[in-house]
């Protein structure tokens, strides 16, 4: 059963889910427009760029099928607050890269702690909002991915060009710390998944979910959609 919460409550918890949604997102798509800074800064190829930009993606997709494997053995609130926290400071460390190396380490660090936030943002979700008001919450989650590409990556940019490309690292990773100190604040425990079922190979639960045509058609579209 979902964790009753207040009105008020509820709402604060799902405007800190789209914050951590936000940065997680925005931390992605600024790096794609600093493409001519970086490749001037560091001297290097278009290819290069490209594998600094897949970097985060392929570690994300790594870090996500890896998660299916031990996501469900934690309490949701102290796994997220690990992984947004670790995230941080891999934005961060982009920011202060002096090097072309360094930055690829960073961002494949924050691909691998940032790949696992989205999924279990929804996950927080389904497990705190009933039902009937699911698909309106998930709306509020959601919004943030329009806001990061509408308001966040010009703001980044303008950011880039008057005060260098580390400043929009360097301030994502100083709202995660908002967002952090919002998400101790208003997630409940979230643990209810710890006693609900009987130990369970993670392998025996990934069987079942892919045994189920529903869920394939979920996955092929999402795919396409993301194509």
């Amino acid at each position: 059963m979902p964790t009753a919460l207040s009105p008020r409550r509820e709402l604060w918890l799902l405007i800190t889910l789209a914050g951590i949604q936000f940065t997680n997102i925005l931390d992605f798509m600024i790096m794609m427009p600093l493409g001519p800074a970086l490749t001037a800064l560091f001297q290097i190829s278009d290819v290069q760029f490209g594998m600094l930009v897949s970097a985060y993606t392929l570690a994300a997709g790594a870090s996500g099928l890896a998660a299916s494997t031990y996501i469900d053995r934690f309490d949701r609130k102290r796994l997220l607050m690990v992984l947004y926290g670790l995230f941080a400071l891999s934005t961060l460390a982009c920011g202060l890269a002096p090097t072309y190396g360094s930055l690829m380490v960073a961002r494949v660090a924050a691909g691998i702690f940032g790949g696992v936030l989205s999924a279990l943002s929804q996950t927080i979700v389904g497990d705190v909002i009933p039902f009937e008001r699911r698909g309106h919450a998930m709306g509020i989650v959601m919004t943030s991915f329009s806001v990061s590409t509408v308001a966040g990556v010009p703001l980044g940019l303008f950011l880039a060009a008057h005060f260098g490309w580390h400043i929009p690292f360097l301030l994502i990773a100083g709202v995660c710390v908002l967002f952090a100190v919002f998400a101790f604040l208003t997630l409940p425990a979230l643990n209810a998944h710890l006693q609900a079922h009987a130990p369970v190979s993670a392998w025996s639960r990934i069987s079942e979910v892919l045994k189920d045509r529903n869920h394939l058609r979920a996955f092929v579209f999402s795919a396409l959609l993301m194509f």
